[in-house]
């Protein structure tokens, strides 16, 4: 999702996107078990979305706190999404269970990416 402040770090993985589809376009008749896909995550409850919060917090003046909510409020569901819930959907794609999945942008976000919503600016 393009996101104001941004740009440079959301054409990067619009990129990222474009060549994995790209990617998978090539070998998807190559006659290999190989797939690609792009696993995209919303905001992650990671160190690199700490760093985001303290930025937020150092730009705004808004309490640590009120940052996070501002991300959190971002996502649907009103939640920084685990790191588990990454490595799982991962994993999954790594099995023979998911071979048809192949040139996917499988978002993981709450539903941010795709559900209409009114959100706070960060």
């Amino acid at each position: 999702v393009g996101q104001p402040y941004v740009t440079a770090y959301c054409a990067s993985k619009h990129a990222l996107v474009g060549l994995t589809r790209a990617m998978a376009a090539e070998i998807a008749g190559a006659g290999t078990n190989v797939t690609i896909n792009a696993v995209c995550p919303g905001f992650v409850d990671t160190e690199m979305t700490q760093k985001t919060i303290d930025n937020i917090v150092a730009k705004t003046q808004r309490t640590p706190e009120e940052a996070r909510k501002s991300l959190e409020d971002m996502n649907p569901q009103r939640r920084l999404v685990h790191p588990d819930v990454i490595a799982e959907v991962v994993s999954m794609l790594c099995g023979e269970s998911a071979r048809g999945i192949h040139g996917q942008a499988i978002s993981i976000d709450g539903g941010q990416s795709t559900l209409t919503m009114k959100s706070k600016r960060t």
